[in-house]
């Protein structure tokens, strides 16, 4: 519930009865929309729809005797700012700040998020004032509710549900709901009463769930807004004391900047959580890491330096035993590590090492939506390459077909490239075969593949 709708029900007040009050303070000093404008205004005001301007902002705090910032009206940040969120502050207040208004924006869906553009360089400033500059922690705590271990665990449970849902049928599936939970529930949280642990903790998880919402967002092709909350999830991780989840969300900016072929700027953020995440002593991060390392050289074509990166990594594997990797990592397994490997070699030319690995990766038991069709269709390429028209069709088909329900524009962006690569052999029967069952099970004008 947003704390201005909160505030008036803790008083018991309706909104006739707030519309009295701002109208008595007001008196003499303001005019003000009639009583059936003004209470209209005060629930657009509440569910987000429009933020209150000025005279209605100081008479809705003289009014609550609360301040802006309790109120949620956004203190002293600019909430419509086309950069917000695209920048690492040492101050832990204003981050807060940030991501309770990057939340708010992405939620009403307004323009200064939703249409942002990918900004690398905002990306390299984020991470050099995270390696170099001074962290405060200046967050002043309200004077509400104290938070204890049982709320850590909620946010803790809820973060796990939306991964599940994520995993299972994209980015678009539960994004929004993970969005108002963040901002809610969590954030909230993040400037209540707490002991020193507790704190830790508490920032800990709220960097996990906000840098889930990045990769929701980042699934999904909203790369501007993925950035944002990746850049607020980093700041919210070294709030934690959690430099190996820290170094973990720096791979994450890798892996979105490989996505967007930017292989240069991939290698350098891979680099960095690598030299972090050997620091810190987690391997898994290490081993993500080098993986992306590789595949960036991979892209650039250094056989060399990728075949390197990869015999590192898999040292790295095979240290880090899944009974001590963190939770938050707890994805990496066999078949995402064979995917990496197969998705090296396949960028640089080896057939027959790309279909072996990816061979691995694809499991027909594989709950994870995007991981089947992204291991199908790297496979169909792969028998493509090799003239393997009939194999190549044939997992082209299981590739579409296990994409049904998801809301994953990765996986449709490699089911449209795959459909590309078939489209010159539209002449053969099993490829024609492929274009009728992709009609079939998404109509002639197919949303997934055109």
């Amino acid at each position: 519930m947003r704390p201005l709708r909160q505030v008036r029900q803790e008083r018991g007040w309706s909104r006739a009865r707030l519309a009295h009050e701002l109208e008595r303070r007001a008196e003499g000093l303001h005019t003000l929309a009639k009583r059936v404008s003004l209470v209209r205004m005060i629930s657009a005001w509440e569910s987000g729809e429009r933020d209150p301007s000025e005279p209605y902002r100081s008479l809705l705090c003289a009014a609550y005797r609360r301040s802006a910032e309790e109120l949620g009206l956004g203190g002293e940040v600019n909430r419509y700012r086309s950069d917000i969120g695209l920048t690492y502050s040492p101050s832990l207040h204003e981050t807060v700040l940030t991501l309770r208004g990057l939340a708010h924006l992405d939620e009403i869906k307004h323009t200064a998020v939703t249409h942002g553009k990918y900004m690398p360089e905002a990306l390299n400033s984020a991470c050099l004032d995270w390696l170099f500059g001074d962290a405060v922690n200046d967050l002043p705590q309200l004077e509400i509710k104290s938070v204890t271990s049982h709320d850590v665990d909620e946010i803790r449970a809820m973060t796990r549900a939306f991964d599940g849902l994520d995993r299972s049928f994209g980015g678009e599936h539960c994004r929004m709901l993970a969005v108002r939970y963040l901002q809610d529930r969590a954030i909230p949280m993040l400037r209540a009463p707490k002991p020193a642990r507790i704190e830790r903790e508490m920032f800990d998880v709220a960097a996990i769930l906000c840098e889930l919402i990045g990769w929701m967002a980042y699934d999904t092709s909203r790369h501007s807004l993925a950035q944002r909350y990746f850049t607020q999830a980093l700041r919210l991780a070294e709030a934690a004391g959690n430099r190996a989840y820290a170094a973990y969300v720096i791979a994450s900016m890798a892996d979105q900047a490989l996505y967007l072929a930017r292989p240069g700027q991939a290698l350098r953020l891979a680099q960095v959580a690598g030299n972090i995440s050997n620091r810190v002593g987690v391997p898994v991060v290490t081993t993500e890491a080098l993986m992306l390392e590789a595949r960036a050289h991979a892209v650039q074509g250094d056989a060399q330096a990728c075949r390197a990166a990869l015999e590192r990594a898999e040292r790295s594997f095979h240290r880090g035993r899944p009974e001590i990797a963190p939770e938050w990592a707890s994805h990496w397994d066999d078949k995402l590590f064979a995917s990496h490997v197969g998705t090296c070699w396949l960028e640089l030319g080896e057939l027959n090492a790309a279909r072996t690995f990816m061979g691995t990766a694809w499991d027909r038991e594989e709950k994870q939506g995007r991981r089947y069709v992204y291991a199908a269709s790297q496979l169909a390429h792969v028998a493509l390459l090799q003239g393997e028209i009939e194999e190549a069709a044939s997992l082209a088909t299981t590739a579409v077909q296990s994409a049904r329900g998801l809301t994953s524009h990765r996986s449709k962006s490699h089911l449209t490239a795959l459909r590309k690569q078939l489209l010159p052999h539209a002449q053969v029967a099993y490829v024609r075969e492929f274009e009728q069952k992709t009609q079939a099970l998404e109509g002639r004008r197919s949303s997934l593949l055109q």
